[in-house]
């Protein structure tokens, strides 16, 4: 994995992102001051809208011979090796330069500490001192009260903080605890009120350690003093034993880096950010799963879609199962929720919100769609069965996914309608928001009858009986179809519409096993507008995969150009949500500025685990052996000569997976 070094910042560079799924922060260039953070479950109401609200972040200042100074930034550099961002910078100290190196890191593996290093080098007469200041940067409406203690007084009594405060979201529905200490060579330190701080410098380069712990009220009742708790734990562990640790998690994690062997190294700096950031922003200790920015802003308010279970869980089902065991708890601990939202809807079983926040009720802006967008229903669920496929945790199984899919098939069971034609769905929004209202959504209906097959073996293999009712309504679901056997995207669609029907295919292997299927690939790939499509987020991450599944390499790597590097921005690989070279400018100006969108990159990635290796563990039977998951005739983009992802784990066994251009299938090398 590359360091990403920069010396020169375009006029538009957007700020860094820092994340470990738990909290998340935006640093700009001058990283001392520059900066915003967030924490998953700390959210306020905007417009009567749950939302994220800004966590209090460290922002540091420098003062020599008591007069500001003013630090002049020479570089920046994030090694996505371990996700620490370093930022180089020089002070004049009256006429003398004094180098600073400040390096600051999420925390993997004690995940509430943000961790900032400051090292200063440079020979001056007098003390140089930092003064620490916590700060909300950007929205400082979203918190109404930040409640500061001030360390003991007595010094016979050990504090084990610097500062702490309790934060209360701006509707008071939500709180966080932040404490923070010094570590390290300094002196002089001086608690300065309100969350601020003051300690003189050793300028002979030894560490000054900052250490920031961020504990929601989502998970704790007193978060101010878990927060103060886990700060005497990173003393006892030691900072450079915690910084080690986490190099440690994201060595582990890069076990599974997805590589590309091909002569454009463009493509690997893509892929690399692409997990990185996903890893960035997903954590087995998070309490709420990742929207669709992450933590990196309050795009979309912090909800999360079926963007989660859709995108961003399928490198983690294969590549960290414990991160996507922990996305689907998310969804598992708010079934209460769901239940309520189809009984209001009029249904029985369950139906998941189409944005979903701290408590899973829906909470979507009443102006904006979401009545009709109950596929995310068939989503989730498609997750947890994805997730009892691969891993095989008979315990898990048992007892949080058959509860999901049961609900959502009793809801399934409710939801269609008999007609002449069948069971059909009808008033539906599918994945296509720019048609509402349809009948028969191609991908709800045929994602419907997969689920409704899988819970009745589900029902068999735990002692509970075939579910015939589901069969019935799975054998006679009406699926629309052209005369010619290509996939109407929903009933009256002109053949020319859209592309959605191809999310059935992929990822979740639908197939009605006639001629129809290439009928409908061929439609789908070449006449209609599949470039077009590309400069949109979701699927354009692996629309790439279908062209190459027809043997077209030339066009398959058109579309992987268009559908994946054309969203990522310097200096740092940040992912726009929306193309930002789209020719005919078909997107509003506001999404080329919005980065590190997170769906986007789980789309890429999930086609290139997947897609390219031709690997599906929806196929089959639910038991069915891992070696049927598998297709055949691997073809790759051009220039491409082989695909390998480092480490997967598949029903408790460890391998890497091969895809090699010309092959006949993939390879699973056990380890």
């Amino acid at each position: 994995m590359k360091k990403h070094t920069i010396t020169e910042w375009g006029r538009c560079a957007p700020k860094a992102y820092l994340s470990n799924g738990l909290i998340g922060f935006r640093v700009g260039k001058n990283a001392f001051g520059d900066i915003t953070g967030l924490m998953s479950g700390f959210t306020t109401y905007r417009y009567t809208i749950q939302g994220l609200a800004d966590i209090p972040a460290p922002c540091i200042s420098f003062s020599y011979k008591n007069s500001g100074v003013r630090p002049e930034i020479r570089s920046q550099s994030y090694d996505f090796s371990n996700g620490e961002f370093t930022t180089e910078a020089v002070l004049n100290c009256d006429g003398t330069s004094v180098s600073v190196t400040y390096t600051q890191f999420c925390s993997r593996t004690s995940p509430t500490l943000f961790i900032g290093t400051v090292k200063a080098v440079g020979d001056i007469s007098e003390p140089l001192k930092l003064v620490l200041n916590y700060e909300i940067n950007d929205h400082k409406e979203t918190v109404a009260e930040l409640k500061c203690e001030a360390p003991y007084p007595d010094p016979n009594v050990t504090s084990r903080f610097d500062g702490k405060c309790h934060a209360i979201s701006a509707d008071r529905t939500t709180d966080a605890g932040i404490a923070y200490r010094f570590f390290g060579s300094y002196s002089d330190k001086h608690y300065l009120g309100e969350m601020m701080s003051s300690v003189t410098l050793n300028t002979c380069g030894e560490p000054v350690h900052i250490v920031t712990s961020y504990v929601s009220g989502l998970m704790h009742s007193e978060p101010y003093n878990q927060a103060q708790r886990l700060l005497t734990l990173a003393e006892w562990t030691g900072i450079e034993t915690l910084a080690e640790k986490n190099r440690q998690a994201w060595a582990k994690l890069w076990e599974s880096r997805v590589v590309v062997d091909c002569d454009d190294e463009k493509w690997q700096d893509a892929i690399d950010a692409s997990y990185f950031y996903l890893m960035s922003s997903a954590s087995e200790f998070s309490p709420i799963s990742v929207p669709p920015f992450g933590l990196s802003e309050d795009g979309y308010d912090g909800h999360c879609f079926w963007d989660t279970e859709s995108f961003m869980f399928m490198a983690p089902l294969f590549c960290a199962p414990t991160v996507a065991k922990s996305m689907l708890k998310y969804r598992f601990d708010r079934l209460d929720a769901a239940r309520n939202n189809a009984s209001l809807n009029g249904y029985r079983g369950i139906q998941f919100p189409w944005q979903s926040g701290i408590t899973g009720s829906e909470v979507t802006p009443p102006w904006a769609t979401s009545a009709g967008e109950q596929h995310v229903n068939f989503d989730v669920a498609l997750a947890f069965d994805g997730y009892a496929r691969v891993h095989n945790d008979p315990v898990f199984v048992k007892d949080v996914v058959l509860p999901v899919i049961f609900g959502v098939c009793e809801w399934i069971e409710s939801r269609v309608e008999k007609t002449d034609r069948g069971y059909e769905i009808l008033h539906i929004t599918g994945i296509d928001e720019g048609h509402d209202d349809v009948n028969n959504d191609f991908y709800s209906n045929t994602m419907a009858v997969k689920l409704l097959r899988s819970g009745s073996e589900y029902s068999v293999k735990f002692g509970y009986g075939e579910q015939t009712r589901w069969l019935e309504i799975a054998d006679n679901m009406y699926v629309n179809f052209f005369e010619d056997g290509v996939a109407g995207q929903y009933d009256g669609a002109d053949r020319n519409t859209g592309l959605t029907p191809l999310m059935s295919y992929f990822p979740y292997g639908y197939t009605n096993g006639t001629e129809s299927d290439l009928a409908t690939l061929k439609s789908m790939v070449y006449d209609r507008d599949i470039i077009g499509q590309c400069f949109y987020p979701m699927q354009s991450g692996y629309l790439g995969i279908f062209p190459a599944w027809l043997g077209d390499r030339e066009f398959s790597l058109k579309v992987y150009e268009a559908g994946s590097l054309n969203f990522f921005c310097q200096p740092f690989y940040a992912c726009t949500e929306s193309s930002i070279l789209d020719p005919e400018d078909r997107i509003a100006p506001r999404y080329h500025l919005r980065t590190s969108f997170i769906t986007g990159r789980g789309s890429l990635l999930s086609g290139l685990i997947m897609g390219l290796t031709k690997m599906c563990p929806w196929k089959g039977s639910v038991d069915a052996p891992v070696d049927e998951w598998f297709g055949e005739n691997i073809v790759l983009p051009e220039g491409w000569r082989k695909l390998t992802v480092g480490h997967i784990t598949l029903r408790g066994k460890e391998y890497r997976l091969e895809a090699e251009h010309g092959a006949k299938r993939a390879k699973l090398i056990e380890l």
